[in-house]
């Protein structure tokens, strides 16, 4: 692949998750002022909820802005493993945002994940994401794209979201957004920090294969922001 993804470098996870929160107002406002609205999706995981701290401060930045989720587990809202539980906690609760940003949640309660994406995905339509925040597994999964999964087989026009059985890490049922949908966004940005994370970032920036997913997105869109550790471990 000829295009290359932007790396950038900071000493520690802290200083990722600031970088990450500066990223995503960047994005918001140069959504506002391109087009008067921003689609920012978001991620859970261990930096995102400290970039999601971060932001609660911001909430005059955030009108005329919709959230979106990059993948959701397939459990109640209220539920530990839940992303809409973690973003509400983290960011939505603690900025005091109201009527300036919508949230579109996954229906992770609902019994048939199928039913979760195919709802979903009618929300999502033709909407084209700003900046998607997205995270990296050790087997270098990302969203809910696994390893070798027939969710990441992606044409044009097709699925924009999918649901995923069998997850090889729990919860086993989840819907996320395609690598199709992924491609159409304007921003994609990978968050990785820690030295455990390192040898599926090595991966990522090889050739892509369907072993490593997060190394299947589109690179002249995507910036990598890790930290010493992820990069030198």
């Amino acid at each position: 692949m000829s295009a290359q993804a932007r790396i950038e470098r900071f000493a520690d996870a802290e200083q990722v998750a600031h970088a990450l929160a500066e990223r995503v107002r960047h994005e918001i406002a140069a959504a506002h002022a391109a087009r008067g609205v921003a689609h920012v999706a978001l991620s859970g995981g261990r930096t995102p909820r400290r970039a999601y701290e971060l932001l609660a401060g911001d909430a005059a930045g955030w009108r005329d802005v919709h959230l979106w989720y990059a993948d959701e587990r397939c459990v109640p809202p209220n539920h530990e493993e839940s992303t809409h539980r973690l973003v509400r906690q983290t960011l939505l609760a603690r900025a005091g945002l109201g009527s300036g940003v919508t949230e579109h949640r996954v229906l992770g309660e609902l019994d048939d994940p199928d039913a979760a994406a195919r709802a979903y995905a009618a929300e999502l339509r033709a909407t084209v994401l700003d900046v998607v925040l997205l995270g990296l597994g050790e087997d270098g999964h990302t969203a809910s794209l696994f390893p070798y999964s027939t969710e990441l087989e992606t044409f044009t026009g097709g699925p924009r979201v999918l649901a995923v059985r069998d997850a090889p890490k729990p919860p086993p049922d989840r819907v996320t957004l395609t690598l199709e949908t992924l491609g159409k966004a304007r921003a994609l940005v990978l968050a990785v920090t820690g030295a455990d994370k390192s040898p599926a970032l090595r991966r990522t920036l090889e050739t892509p294969s369907a072993a490593t997913p997060a190394s299947l997105l589109r690179r002249d869109r995507l910036t990598i922001l890790a930290d010493a550790a992820a990069l030198d471990g």
